[in-house]
């Protein structure tokens, strides 16, 4: 074997040889696992995984939890995916574990969160954990409360149900989660069925994010979509002081209010107006201010929004 090859370039010569160096496409996850290392992450994943295994042959539950996270961090969308990290002779080295998990370690691995309970008392310490690492803002923090729906092409998880997502009516699940906006961190997430409306469950979920922050965070403001303008729960957030901007359903009453001769207020904003009225929907139990903004649709350009007909 030749042990260097000279590629003339032109006005250059590159020398290639051969190297016993092992090499790895996934190199650039050292710096994300030097942070981890440095916040002690693994002792607290270690603590709150469920998993108790008798076998000595058997790969740490942790380890099995760092691989899948590995695989996320690599762009794979399948555990079969997470599994060809297995090839990588220097990521195993780099995260300090044994050896990557394989597609059945996996499988097993997530067959033991068998239920909401176990789910819970997994996750909600380490979703503490990661909020009490954030610093106290002066001004208090962000909520955004919002659902989504996640497709599932087979439908036969437990938990997926038909219900609506970007692409019509498929098989779905639909979490309910909660992110602080300023720190872009999730500090609380529920999964529920693909058809389950985005209020169900709401005010458990509520109390039991209120009672999880630590205390050093404080909400100034709560956001939400119009799937979440329900009238207990806007009671709740009252009840306990907090602010909050809920997007009001584009009922016909309210579009009456923008139709009608309500007193608009221009803007900065060319073409874009402003009102401020008292409004109760049939299902409120009192009323509570509303914003209205209009803006003018020009030459069929739209800028967000619904048009009224």
């Amino acid at each position: 074997m030749t042990e260097t090859i000279k590629l003339n370039t032109g006005t250059k010569t590159i020398a290639i040889r051969a190297s016993q160096q092992r090499l790895s496409a996934h190199a650039g996850q050292t710096t994300f696992w030097g942070f981890l290392r440095l916040k002690n992450f693994r002792a607290q994943l270690a603590a709150a995984l469920p998993h108790r295994l008798t076998s000595p042959n058997a790969l740490p539950a942790v380890e099995t939890a760092l691989g899948f996270v590995a695989g996320i961090l690599a762009g794979a969308d399948k555990l079969a995916r997470v599994a060809h990290l297995r090839g990588d002779p220097v990521l195993p080295e780099v995260m300090e574990i044994k050896r990557l998990p394989s597609q059945p370690t996996l499988s097993r691995f997530f067959a033991r969160f068998d239920g909401p309970a176990k789910n819970l008392r997994t996750f909600r310490p380490l979703w503490r954990w990661a909020l009490e690492r954030l610093p106290s803002r002066r001004e208090g923090d962000t909520l955004d409360v919002d659902s989504r729906a996640l497709l599932h092409e087979d439908g036969r998880q437990q938990g997926v149900r038909i219900g609506h997502t970007r692409v019509g009516l498929k098989p779905c699940l639909a979490p309910m989660l909660a992110v602080l906006a300023e720190a872009k961190l999730v500090a609380q997430f529920w999964l529920r069925p693909g058809n389950a409306h985005c209020a169900n469950n709401l005010l458990a979920f509520t109390l039991d994010l209120l009672g999880n922050l630590p205390r050093h965070l404080r909400v100034r403001l709560i956001r939400a979509d119009s799937g979440f303008h329900y009238d207990p729960w806007l009671c709740l957030l009252e009840s306990q002081g907090l602010r909050y901007i809920v997007v009001a359903d584009l009922s016909v009453r309210v579009k009456s209010l923008i139709k009608k001769h309500t007193q608009w207020h221009a803007t900065a904003l060319a073409g874009t107006e402003v009102a401020e009225v008292q409004y109760e929907s049939k299902s409120a139990s009192r009323p509570r201010r509303l914003i209205l903004i209009r803006r003018r649709a020009d030459g069929g350009q739209r800028g967000g929004g619904k048009l009224l007909n």
